[in-house]
């Protein structure tokens, strides 16, 4: 009997991104110089709307992955008094990597996540599927001792389409030749994973490491990786 597939999101649910990302941008702000605030609204706030923004004219095809940092500079460097007037594309990816090496500095995977992928290796077939550039995804996986937990690693540069669209979980399973029946999928987002994959036909489950949303019922929700069977 084949062994089912359970498939992954990768950041925020075996990466502890949203930690990294904090601390890359306020170790960044920090040594810059910049406001820690504008107009009430905190700097790292500012840099995350600004990246969820970026980040949605990638996913939808609208800009290349090296562009999207760069709009997020844009956006981000007036904001924080810095001239950008003259900057060339190089000057704009000089600042990006002051804020990139803290964010990979400080990123880890969560506690949980080793032994899962460990223990369910010997029931499930194991992949990860992920909104992202497949070189930089592939980049974390290895670095983290992740890639050889898998059997592979999926992101949408190379499927041509990004969650939530159906599409980008059936293009996945297609390539591991696995029927949506007979597959799972776990992420940090409830409307990008689970309710998306649901809708796919894969049994969408939402990881909610807080706690502190209410299950909104149609999806399994868990808050720790050791929930899985």
């Amino acid at each position: 009997m084949a062994r089912p597939l359970m498939m992954f999101d990768l950041d925020g649910t075996l990466l502890d991104h949203d930690t990294a990302e904090h601390a890359g941008i306020t170790g960044w702000i920090h040594d810059a110089g910049f406001p820690t605030a504008v107009g009430g609204v905190g700097s790292d706030q500012i840099w995350r709307q600004t990246s969820e923004a970026a980040f949605q004219g990638y996913f939808s095809g609208d800009t290349t992955f090296l562009e999207q940092r760069r709009i997020r500079l844009r956006h981000f460097l007036p904001q924080m008094g810095v001239e950008i007037t003259g900057m060339s594309n190089a000057d704009l990816d000089e600042q990006f990597h002051e804020y990139s090496r803290r964010y990979h500095e400080a990123l880890r995977p969560f506690p949980d996540v080793v032994a899962c992928l460990t223990r369910l290796a010997h029931t499930h077939r194991l992949a990860v599927l992920t909104n992202g550039d497949q070189a930089k995804q592939d980049e974390k996986m290895t670095r983290h001792g992740l890639a050889a937990l898998v059997e592979a690693t999926i992101a949408s540069s190379t499927l041509g389409i990004a969650k939530p669209d159906p599409a980008a979980f059936r293009e996945a399973l297609d390539r591991l030749g696995v029927p949506s029946a007979d597959a799972s999928y776990v992420g940090d987002r409830l409307d990008i994973d689970a309710q998306a994959s649901t809708r796919a036909g894969l049994t969408g489950i939402w990881i909610n490491r807080m706690g502190d949303r209410a299950d909104p019922g149609g999806v399994r929700t868990i808050t720790t990786l050791a929930s899985l069977p």
